[in-house]
């Protein structure tokens, strides 16, 4: 009698609570990166004896190389695996911030961080890359919204920590302690974080790699998702980057209270992430999606009139921005899922176009108000209404895109 072969077992994927909470470290490194020592930026001025606008590009060229070199990790994590990529990532990110602490010129900082933000770059291509492997979409937007409900942790406590240890340690002190963080999370990557993709030997052909991208951007589902992304991401990193010369400069707010001001912000993006957490199983993602975007359009308006009519004070500048802040959450939970549905194999030069789009977006918001900066609050102002208006468009088209969808 024939004996009937046993089945294979079928991989076993797993916990989402695992693989965000390893997520979560990977992200918190690079967050920290820049807005821990956000509270700094003013006081860099008088170290250096430079320019705000120079030392702003440290935090702008810093997004805006994270954003480029994102479409390099995409292909190197689909040849060699997910996880090697964020090994060697961490490993020179530890080395990097060494290397910021001990910058002596401004251009030295400068250099530095463009480095940084270019090792930094792969956490955010594997962590989207690893969620698109292993989940289905519905656990996609859960496992997404659950990202950005506890990664909101990082911008929150950053800003507070970085505020304290700059005026006892000094600005050096915050990339010495960015430094044990990224060495921290690769001894934990290493140890628990499972591989979910096998390697493409012909991920890195320059064919390959030209043609997969070529595919993303003529998929105008994929494009609008992902611009709708660096809008809103731009937005916050307009205040990430003008805002401390704002509040501590302009508006006189000590640099170890800043964080708190900063930490308001990040707090409303978590709740809006919570909020999506909670309604994702019961509301349509466009649905949710849309919601997000009316709160952010509606916090849009309130920034823009508090600083034009001269209703600018800290709570009310933080206030207003919260509101933006808020409505983030909800978008940033459904945004990517829908960007990446239509997207079948090579998650990881999908995820990287995607956030590349994102951060690059995000970073020319960045040096556009450092090179527009006036010493007051206008450039922030014109800046998030453009973005505003810019991401009214492209929901509209997000609707457009889900009709002709429906009609095949």
């Amino acid at each position: 009698m024939a004996i009937a072969a046993s089945p294979t077992p079928s991989p076993v994927v797993p916990s989402i609570g695992l693989v965000v909470g390893i997520l979560v470290l990977g992200s918190s490194v690079s967050i920290s990166s820049t807005d821990m020592y956000s509270p700094s930026l003013p006081d860099l001025v008088r170290w250096f004896d430079t320019s705000a606008t120079k030392v702003k590009l440290t935090i702008s060229l810093n997004i805006l190389a994270f954003g480029i070199a994102q479409l390099i990790h995409g292909p190197l994590s689909d040849r060699y695996g997910r996880k090697p990529v964020l090994v060697v990532s961490l490993a020179a990110v530890t080395l990097l911030s060494l290397a910021c602490a001990a910058a002596q010129t401004i251009d030295q900082l400068i250099v530095a961080r463009i480095l940084l933000g270019i090792a930094a770059a792969a956490e955010a291509v594997v962590g989207l890359a690893i969620i698109k492997d292993l989940y289905t979409e519905k656990q996609q937007v859960k496992a997404m919204a659950l990202l950005g409900m506890v990664i909101a942790i990082a911008p929150a406590a950053a800003p507070i920590l970085g505020g304290y240890i700059h005026v006892t340690w000094g600005w050096q002190a915050n990339f010495w302690v960015i430094s044990g963080m990224a060495l921290f999370t690769l001894c934990v990557v290493v140890r628990l974080l499972p591989e979910s993709k096998s390697p493409d030997v012909n991920a890195l052909k320059p064919i390959n790699i030209v043609s997969r991208y070529r595919a993303l951007v003529i998929n105008s589902d994929f494009m609008v998702h992902s611009a709708m992304l660096g809008v809103c991401l731009g937005m916050m990193f307009i205040f990430i980057t003008a805002g401390p010369f704002v509040i501590i400069d302009l508006l006189k707010i000590p640099a170890d209270e800043f964080g708190y001001y900063q930490a308001s912000i990040v707090l409303a993006f978590f709740l809006g992430s919570l909020l999506a957490s909670r309604l994702a199983d019961r509301w349509n993602p466009f649905r949710l999606m849309n919601l997000g975007v009316q709160l952010l359009i509606a916090g849009t308006a309130m920034f823009a009139i508090v600083i034009f009519a001269g209703y600018m004070t800290p709570f009310t500048l933080t206030a207003t921005y919260m509101f933006m802040a808020f409505g983030m959450g909800p978008l940033f939970a459904v945004a990517p899922s829908r960007a990446l549905r239509s997207i079948e194999g090579n998650a990881g030069s999908a995820s990287a176009m995607l956030s590349g789009i994102e951060q690059t977006t995000a970073g020319l918001a960045a040096v556009a108000v450092s090179v527009m900066h006036d010493g007051t609050a206008r450039p922030m102002a014109y800046l998030t209404v453009i973005l505003g208006l810019l991401l009214m468009l492209l929901v509209k088209r997000s609707k457009q895109e889900d009709r002709v969808k429906a009609s095949r």
